[in-house]
C-alpha cells in the first residue's frame, strides 16, 4: 500500500505474516517525510479496516 501526497509517493507499507501476529513494515521514500507520522497513519488505517472486515 503506498502512502501519497498530493500524488507524491512518500512511503511503501507492507504486510508479512511472520509467527503467530502480523508484522508491518513502512519504508519511507522520501527524507523529508516524518516517519513517525505515517507509521501513525497506517496503524490507524489497518485498525479502521480490521473493524470492517
Amino acid at each position: 500500500m503506498p502512502g501519497l501526497a498530493h500524488g507524491e509517493l512518500l512511503a511503501h507499507i507492507s504486510r508479512r505474516w511472520l509467527r503467530v501476529r502480523d508484522t508491518y513494515a513502512v519504508d519511507v521514500v522520501r527524507e523529508d517525510a516524518d516517519a513517525a507520522l505515517l507509521i501513525a497513519v497506517a496503524v490507524c488505517v489497518i485498525r479502521m479496516a480490521e473493524r470492517e472486515g
